[in-house]
């Protein structure tokens, strides 16, 4: 496909790890590669995934879906890797985002994300909070095959925006 088009591709958001980007590596048919870090193993395995891509002059951009603790890592492997081009991230959430975790996400106006100086993952997480909201099982769309929205029905924006 990739010889074929004049679009730049992205691939890669539901694979593991480095095993099975191999073939898109080995293939070089992808121009980007968007490994989630919730799904590929962690920050090591993202860092070993975004040299191979630096290797091959592939993009690394990544599949950020999730919750605050996966934002936090993702932001902070962006900013270690030199391929690194643009992070997903989504607009809304849950409205207790803010109740379980002190991000500090502010967005500049030309869409840059500030990352946190502060120790660790820049982030703190409220237990007592955590407890209240435990995890729960939902099909997402690609399971099942439609194309509902995946964000809970009272989500609301849970980051700052420059000047607002």
């Amino acid at each position: 496909v990739k010889d074929r088009i004049r679009v730049p591709l992205a691939a890669g958001e539901r694979l593991y790890n480095r095993y099975e980007y191999r073939q898109f590596f080995d293939l070089n048919c992808t121009d980007y590669i968007q490994p989630d870090i919730s799904h590929a193993g962690g920050i090591m395995e993202m860092r070993f995934l975004g040299a191979e891509a630096e290797a091959r002059h592939i993009g690394f951009c990544p599949h950020n879906p999730s919750g605050p603790v996966a934002n936090a890592a993702s932001l902070q492997l962006a900013a270690s890797i030199p391929n690194f081009v643009i992070l997903e991230m989504m607009m809304t959430d849950v409205p207790w985002r803010r109740e379980i975790c002190d991000e500090d996400l502010l967005v500049l106006k030309n869409g840059e994300m500030r990352i946190s100086d502060r120790p660790g993952l820049g982030i703190d997480l409220n237990e007592a909070e955590l407890v209240k909201h435990p995890f729960q099982p939902i099909q997402l769309r690609h399971y099942r095959g439609d194309l509902t929205n995946i964000r809970p029905p009272d989500a609301i924006k849970y980051y700052a925006m420059e000047g607002c």
